[in-house]
């Protein structure tokens, strides 16, 4: 499997963009002045919508699988272009599938600082940008799929 440049461009794209976002956040001081109890409720909220989330890419994984015999589908396949979704779809799952679990572990920890809630909002920024991408992706391959005739 060979990563082309604009796959590398993607993922960096994605990174930088998440990291300036997490910046401006810590810069902003966003969660700064959130009690103990707000931070934990905050961290449980954005670990359930990655949960959420998840299951609604995975969903479309299943979709889209059961839509294999279409002819955009299997020129996809001829082009790679199909495997590009899938595997962006999977990166997908797993970064927010991770979101979920750093969440659910935060919620237990004693003691939560402002800096595990900036963590946590990194990867979520970062999951965000990859499901926009996959939902774009998406929505076109909806928008130009033909019924079989």
């Amino acid at each position: 499997m060979s990563i082309s440049v604009k796959e590398i461009v993607f993922w960096i794209k994605c990174i930088v963009v998440a990291g300036f976002v997490t910046w401006l956040a810590v810069s902003r001081n966003l969660v700064e002045g959130l009690a103990a109890g707000d931070m934990r409720s905050a961290v449980g909220v954005i670990a359930q919508l990655s949960g959420t989330m998840v299951g609604f890419v995975l969903a479309a994984l299943a979709i889209l699988t059961a839509m294999g015999d279409s002819p955009l589908i299997r020129n996809m396949l001829r082009t790679g272009h199909f495997q590009l979704l899938l595997r962006r779809m999977l990166v997908c799952m797993i970064v927010f599938g991770v979101s979920t679990l750093i969440g659910a572990t935060y919620l237990f920890i004693p003691i939560l600082t402002s800096m595990h809630c900036y963590a946590l909002l990194s990867i979520s920024f970062f999951a965000m940008l990859l499901l926009s991408d996959v939902c774009r992706k998406f929505w076109i391959v909806l928008s130009n799929l033909n019924p079989v005739p």
